[in-house]
């Protein structure tokens, strides 16, 4: 896929494929069936070749949102952490779960971050849990009907209605409040991140560890994670007007 990118055709031949990647015939039109089968390349039967599939261009829009969503925040990120001491997360949802795609550590000697590329289930966390509360109604039932609430620390959630209730707060609050439930030790604060359209594309958080954690310090901590992730939302063109879901 990547030479079929860089060539900047629209129609790619097996040959032609064959003979850049300086694999055989057999083979090229292995790995064509498999890319075929999954959406990732789709054949021309009229030019006796293939091109780009839907679901590689989805994926490739997925990729550049997340790009310019890490360009944007970049900056706030980095002056959250900096004002907090605490290390700040910048996390997206990608089908039943979250996954961090940025993070800038504090200036403490002790830290807890979760590195880029992490997975969190959506039920714990602080932005996870505020990921799954803003996903429109009838996608986020359908991942509750069948959810697994599975057990990190004795304060993780594991009752379902005892998680929507917890959705329904955050929607209300706008904010999420993580204390130990998916790491002993470890609290977070999160915050969502709106887009032009006022829906939530991703979520803020600062975590910190238990030696640094009051109700006091917990306080700030919300005031300072909701103010950026608002100052994210507006460079992405989001205004209060537009209202909230």
């Amino acid at each position: 896929i990547e030479f079929m990118l860089q060539a900047g055709n629209e129609i790619y031949k097996p040959s032609e494929i064959g003979a850049e990647l300086k694999i055989n015939r057999t083979r090229v039109f292995r790995i064509l069936k498999t890319l075929e089968y999954r959406g990732y390349v789709m054949q021309d039967s009229e030019e006796q070749g293939y091109r780009l599939g839907l679901e590689f261009l989805k994926f490739n829009q997925h990729l550049r949102n997340s790009l310019d969503l890490r360009k944007i925040a970049g900056g706030i990120l980095i002056e959250l952490a900096h004002s907090t001491g605490d290390s700040s997360h910048l996390l997206i949802k990608r089908g039943d779960h979250a996954i961090t795609i940025d993070r800038y550590q504090g200036h403490h000697r002790l830290q807890v971050s979760t590195p880029i590329g992490q997975i969190i289930p959506l039920h714990v966390g602080a932005s996870p849990k505020i990921l799954l509360a803003y996903t429109p109604e009838p996608e986020r039932e359908r991942i509750l009907k069948n959810y697994k609430l599975t057990s990190f620390t004795p304060n993780t959630i594991t009752d379902i209605l005892t998680l929507r209730r917890c959705l329904e707060e955050i929607k209300i609050n706008g904010y999420a409040v993580d204390q130990e439930d998916y790491e002993i030790g470890v609290f977070a604060i999160g915050a969502p991140v709106r887009n032009d359209l006022g829906e939530v594309i991703a979520g803020i958080t600062i975590t910190t560890p238990e030696s640094r954690f009051s109700p006091e310090r917990c306080d700030e901590l919300i005031l300072k994670v909701v103010e950026a992730a608002m100052k994210i939302s507006v460079r992405l063109g989001y205004r209060e007007s537009h209202g909230s879901s």
